[in-house]
């Protein structure tokens, strides 16, 4: 860091293998003397830098106050069910040895389910069944192509069962149970500086990958509870990253339809069907659900075609009429592609930058990417930097009334209280009014919230 911001060179700090030497003698101190003297200097030099990028104030304002939010977060942890997680661990490893020897019962003999290789042969070769997509090694048998053979053979859904099962009990049975403390709480890690778009990360373990869609993920959350005589409050934006679209792209359309508090995913299909909203059909106001997230995540004709399973030209042809019908995005997305090309960096309404230097790439696909991340890193990156504010609020404002009450997770959108019962109302009350005040959005900025004794009672 000094080589690269400063004049100062900092010798002998190293030996040949780049660890520190740890003898003592009178060289190692006069380098270390000399080190933490360069922190000053460094110090200085990378808060003028901050000052010439003019991110000074996201500095000092968010960054460093979340960070000793999230230090209190992380060293008080949230509580571990242990009996129950490790009966959890012990069903799925039940689980995946049942599925196992269905799958060979399928296939007529024993082999490596996880071979791509052996997998490839026992299904296209042995049994027949039809290839969808032809890969270097081999036909696929990835799960967008194990979804479309479903029905064609008992085997197929098997193999998906398996894999989601092992998949969990891999990810979160002994690694769960490894990771819990002795003081009955895991204590995950929680980082700010990993996603380029502003929002949180979690490690050792990661936390914001728990499974909620399927009911066997969902099991997982039921083990998170709170401490002795306190429940679980948890809080969550409701459809941030769709309200950041409205304020950023001042569609009239959108505004509207949460200003008035309709079903914003009906009056979406409204727009792209150029119906009334009392018309609009289940399947049609989930088509309009997915293109609004779809958007907000950069997602393309073809990614909009995989995820509805309908023909690219099909879902073109829905997302050209959603822009005809709200075509202040599609301004607001075409002009962000432009801004970020000419600075060579997107910048969030709270200044945060993101360097997308592969808008200027020859190869199309890459640029075509970096498009599509310019287009939605205003979007994503508010609504980061908007809950990163809430979180601050909120463990500032438990502080200031001098609750119990602490937070003790945060997962993408949510942030889970461990609430002592007799403060889960006061607890709610407050919570929602520090995540609300937030940030001034030109539409309300709604909050959902929930209590139960665990994760699992809570969000369902």
């Amino acid at each position: 860091l000094c080589q690269r911001h400063t004049d100062i060179a900092i010798p002998g700090s190293s030996s040949e293998s780049g660890q520190l030497s740890l003898d003592m003698e009178d060289d190692v101190v006069d380098t270390a003397d000399t080190e933490v003297a360069a922190l000053v200097v460094l110090g200085k030099a990378l808060t003028a830098k901050l000052d010439d990028l003019e991110l000074a104030d996201l500095m000092d304002t968010m960054e460093t106050p979340l960070a000793l939010s999230l230090a209190r977060m992380e060293r008080t942890g949230i509580a571990v069910d242990l009996k129950a997680l490790k009966g959890l661990a012990m069903e799925m490893e039940s689980r995946v040895d049942d599925l196992r020897s269905q799958i060979h019962k399928h296939a007529g003999e024993e082999f490596n389910v996880n071979s791509t290789k052996v997998l490839q042969r026992i299904l296209f070769d042995q049994l027949g069944l039809k290839p969808q997509k032809k890969t270097k090694t081999g036909y696929s048998t990835n799960q967008a192509t194990l979804e479309k053979l479903v029905g064609d053979h008992p085997i197929v859904e098997s193999i998906l069962d398996y894999r989601e099962v092992e998949k969990l009990r891999s990810t979160y049975g002994q690694p769960l149970i490894d990771a819990v403390s002795d003081d009955g709480r895991i204590h995950a890690t929680f980082r700010q500086t990993v996603a380029r778009t502003g929002r949180l990360s979690s490690e050792n373990p990661n936390l914001h990958n728990i499974p909620v869609r399927s009911s066997l993920g969902k099991q997982f959350r039921t083990v998170f509870t709170g401490s002795k005589k306190s429940d679980l409050v948890v809080a969550d934006y409701n459809q941030i990253e769709l309200r950041c679209i409205a304020h950023l792209s001042d569609d009239p359309g959108l505004i509207e339809a949460f200003t008035t508090g309709i079903d914003v995913h009906k009056a979406t299909a409204a727009k792209i069907y150029d119906i009334d909203a009392e018309d609009v059909t289940a399947e049609q106001r989930e088509y309009a659900k997915m293109v609004s997230y779809g958007l907000a995540y950069g997602m393309e004709a073809y990614g909009l075609g995989q995820r509805l399973d309908i023909p690219t030209g099909e879902a073109q042809q829905i997302l050209d009429s959603y822009f005809e019908g709200f075509p202040a995005v599609q301004a607001y997305m075409d002009a962000s592609v432009e801004e970020a090309k000419e600075r060579g960096y997107t910048v969030t309404l709270f200044g945060r930058r993101r360097a997308i230097p592969e808008l200027h790439s020859p190869n199309f696909s890459v640029r075509a990417a970096a498009e599509r991340q310019a287009m939605n890193a205003g979007i994503q990156g508010l609504a980061a930097d908007i809950f990163k504010v809430a979180i601050i609020r909120v463990d500032q404002a438990l502080k200031d009334a001098g609750m119990v009450a602490r937070t003790v997770l945060q997962v993408h959108d949510e942030v889970i209280i461990d609430t002592p019962q007799d403060e889960v109302e006061e607890t709610k009350k407050l919570v929602e009014a520090e995540m609300k005040a937030a940030f001034e959005l030109k539409v309300p900025l709604e909050v959902n919230l929930a209590t139960g004794s665990t994760w699992a009672d809570a969000k369902g």
